[in-house]
């Protein structure tokens, strides 16, 4: 579902990594089939309802991996082929719905600067920044619980079912593929460009284990600006 504006659709399907690595398999062996769609559907039946593998589970894993936002597919696409390189999966899934959900990306961003200022993260508060953000409708509470379930079910946040969380398990990511994280950062921030230096500070990534190189990507152009580096998002 949308709220308008530039809230984009908002995750309304706790995900697990078995959900998402259907969806990365469907989307790796079958790229260019048009039926990929219905492909997914089938896949999906072994995990959950057949109403759910046709609807709204089908709906969000389509916009991470099948066939994500137009903005997010040369990363996406360019993670499809790299995947090896991802020593945990679940941090390739994570940079995938940072890119493909920015309502996801804000969740996780107010998760983050909570922990960071008071230790741990309360649901209620997080809820609150929802509402605020993108206004009071029970849909948006719905997709906020169903975020911060998500990432719990990836191991990168810790703690009861109600909180309060702490940062889980944080994935390792190598140096190689720090830039695409800052593109992960860029799309879902729903900016042009960003920091190199973003990828220690930003509360979107407190949940991985980042070395900040930003090495050459095909999709981002790094500039010198005012003793910075900044990171310029490009289209494939």
């Amino acid at each position: 579902m949308s709220a308008g504006g530039s809230i984009g659709m908002v995750l309304d399907r706790a995900l697990t990594i078995d959900l998402l690595d259907v969806a990365l398999r469907v989307a790796t062996e079958h790229r260019n089939d048009l039926a990929m769609r219905q492909l997914l559907g089938v896949a999906l039946r072994d995990l959950v309802t057949p109403q759910e593998a046709e609807n709204k589970t089908k709906k969000v894993l389509t916009r991470v991996w099948v066939a994500p936002p137009a903005n997010a597919q040369p990363m996406v696409g360019w993670a499809i082929e790299h995947q090896d390189q991802f020593a945990d999966r679940r941090a390739l899934h994570y940079g995938a719905l940072l890119a493909t959900f920015p309502f996801f990306g804000s969740i996780a961003a107010a998760v983050g600067r909570q922990i960071h200022i008071d230790g741990t993260a309360d649901r209620r508060a997080v809820r609150t920044h929802a509402r605020v953000t993108f206004g009071e409708r029970e849909f948006i509470d719905a997709g906020a619980s169903k975020s911060l379930k998500t990432m719990r079910n990836l191991g990168l946040l810790d703690g009861p079912r109600d909180g309060p969380y702490h940062v889980g398990a944080r994935p390792l990511v190598s140096a190689s593929l720090s830039s695409w994280f800052l593109h992960a950062l860029i799309l879902t921030r729903q900016t042009e460009s960003a920091n190199v230096g973003d990828l220690s500070h930003a509360f979107e990534l407190s949940f991985l284990e980042i070395v900040p190189s930003a090495p050459p990507y095909p999709f981002l152009e790094l500039h010198a600006e005012n003793g910075r580096t900044v990171a310029v998002a490009q289209m494939g």
